[in-house]
């Protein structure tokens, strides 16, 4: 697994660390897949203890691994707390009860690559992408028009009957991470305001020009790579968005 180089100046423990990191990344070790103990990789690779220790340390620093007393060390999955990640949550006041809300899929479709998405997504410009279009629903109605941009080749099965109905029940993220090894390490977003387009009016039911909350989101996986581009149009007023952080 790892080999010495007297020759390379670089600090056995970076070595080992970045020999843990590619493994990852490349997907041979899975989020939540437990790695092999200090001791054995010391004992495999002829390295001292406190060298593998600050190698391991190093990454559940950087958020790669995480440890769990008594059971070992693991590969972080979506690396953002999951209680938080949750993207369009609707309060009326700070200590209010949350307003229930429920996903409602319209469709997911295969296009053809969208040139201003391709370069965002840093694919190529002839990768072909899926198209996901969903709302919020809550008591009040539609909240959340949203359309996401995913590359297909990373998500190939991504429209079959079997995720379909998976997308009404479970976070998109949480799907991409268990099922394609995907985890969300972090998003950028841009936030704004616009007045509703006549799709966007039809979708959450009000008039052409009413005031919505855009919400424009990169999310990365592993090696800063992003794999979603998610626009989402956010109803607000008695009720409003609420993000922690």
């Amino acid at each position: 697994m790892f080999q010495r180089n007297n020759n390379n100046p670089m600090p056995v423990y970076f070595k080992l660390q970045s020999t843990i990191k590619e493994k990852i990344e490349r997907g041979f070790w899975k989020p939540g897949d437990m790695i092999p103990s200090e001791r054995q990789f010391a004992e495999e690779n002829k390295l001292s203890i406190g060298t593998v220790k600050k190698a391991v340390s190093n990454l559940v620093h950087e958020g790669f691994l995480y440890r769990l007393q008594g059971r070992g060390t693991f590969v972080t999955g979506t690396y953002i707390n999951k209680d938080k990640i949750r993207y369009y949550r609707y309060y009326s006041d700070f200590g209010a009860n949350e307003s229930n809300t429920k996903i409602k899929l319209l469709d997911i479709e295969r296009i053809a690559p969208i040139p201003s998405t391709n370069r965002l997504l840093k694919l190529r410009a002839k990768d072909e992408l899926f198209k996901i279009s969903r709302f919020m629903n809550s008591d009040a109605g539609p909240r959340v028009f949203s359309v996401s941009y995913l590359p297909q080749k990373l998500f190939r099965d991504l429209d079959t009957p079997l995720f379909r109905a998976k997308i009404e029940k479970i976070a998109l993220y949480s799907i991409l991470e268990e099922n394609y090894g995907v985890p969300t390490i972090y998003n950028q977003e841009l936030i704004g305001a616009v007045c509703a387009e006549q799709e966007i009016a039809d979708h959450l039911q009000v008039s052409v020009g009413t005031p919505l909350v855009s919400i424009e989101m990169l999310s990365f996986t592993y090696k800063d790579k992003p794999y979603e581009l998610r626009t989402s149009y956010c109803i607000t007023g008695e009720k409003r968005l609420f993000r922690e952080y």
